[in-house]
């Protein structure tokens, strides 16, 4: 679709500007700075409307900020209006050599962003409410199995030390502690297996992905978050380009030829995932095993073969969901062909 205007918000906890212009004169900015809540928003729409804006031709876009973008998001959507989230680490590389950072100046940059990509630009709206409360639910298992892990820590340094100081207190406090974080950790995965029950679709996309040996509860939820369910991402390569297991060359000319290499552009956590997947599979899998084996007589190094295993695992889960049947071996497979 043709764009004729081009909304930059900035957003942060109580206020966000918002930078516009239009095809015509994309150098001429109109800005103001509006209260970031629902009448903040009618009074944007309004003041954009005295502009001449035509939301049905407008895009806005917004650097993902976390829930400061949650209510205005909900509010576009609402609305029918064209927006996307973007990776803030992409506008600013985008943007080239920039000197001071203030809000004003950084909506007038998401705007020269969008611009510039203005025959491109595709609208991204924000996940289903399923998909953020399982995000949200995730977020604080991983908060809790940190305190859980310092909390052992913490219980066996005491005690090893209980001999010279009396920590029969604090050890019994930490204790409880534990067992109430425990306790809790349990009742997430219940609630995290009851949200998935309860939406048809991400169920069975979820019973798919954990069918593939070694893809377990977390790493399955993970799966749903980060792909929303199977919508944004299309194939497997570009999935294990997002999460750091696509080589990519690294050569220039003659005079540069360095090693075929992952980017450390990735999302770390689901690289995390993975690697403890892979591992996993390795053990329990007999085809994977086999072809970890073989890439390390290859020569491969080890780390090498791992994220061969890992990008194997990914083809695996989008090539189930693809074809709407759980992982069979090989072996199987064939049979039942």
């Amino acid at each position: 679709m043709k764009y004729d205007w081009f909304i930059g918000i900035d957003i942060s906890k109580a206020t966000f500007d918002v930078a516009c212009c239009n095809e015509v004169h994309p150098e001429k900015y109109i800005h103001r700075k509006f209260n970031n809540t629902l009448s903040g928003f009618g009074k944007m729409e309004i003041w954009l409307k005295q502009k001449g804006v035509n939301f049905s031709r407008t895009f806005i876009g917004m650097e993902h900020t976390g829930i400061y973008v949650l209510h205005l998001c909900t509010y576009l959507g609402q609305k029918g209006i064209a927006y996307s989230l973007e990776n803030p680490l992409e506008i600013k590389r985008s943007i080239g050599i920039q000197r001071g950072k203030n809000d004003k100046v950084d909506s007038w940059r998401i705007v020269d962003f969008l611009f510039s990509r203005r025959h491109k630009l595709t609208s991204k709206p924000l996940p289903s409410k399923t998909i953020l409360e399982i995000k949200n639910l995730l977020a604080y298992r991983e908060r809790a199995i940190k305190t859980k892990v310092s909390l052992e820590i913490n219980i066996q340094d005491m005690k090893d030390t209980n001999d010279l100081i009396d920590n029969s207190l604090l050890i019994s406090m930490s204790e409880q502690q534990l067992n109430i974080i425990k306790i809790q950790l349990k009742e997430l995965n219940k609630k995290l297996r009851e949200i998935v029950a309860r939406d048809e679709d991400m169920k069975k996309n979820y019973k798919l992905v954990v069918s593939v040996p070694g893809i377990g509860l977390i790493t399955g939820l993970f799966f749903l978050v980060y792909t929303q369910n199977f919508t944004v991402f299309t194939n497997g390569r570009k999935f294990a380009s997002y999460s750091g297991v696509a080589p990519f060359e690294h050569s220039s000319g003659v005079s540069i030829r360095g090693k075929t290499r992952v980017s450390p552009l990735a999302n770390k956590k689901m690289k995390a995932l993975l690697s403890n997947c892979a591992c996993t599979a390795i053990q329990h899998d007999s085809e994977m095993k086999q072809y970890y084996h073989r890439k390390k007589k290859q020569g491969k190094e080890r780390c090498v073969a791992l994220n061969a295993v890992k990008a194997k695992l990914i083809n695996r889960v989008f090539s189930v969901v693809k074809r709407k049947s759980e992982y069979l071996p090989f072996n199987e497979y064939r049979h039942v062909a």
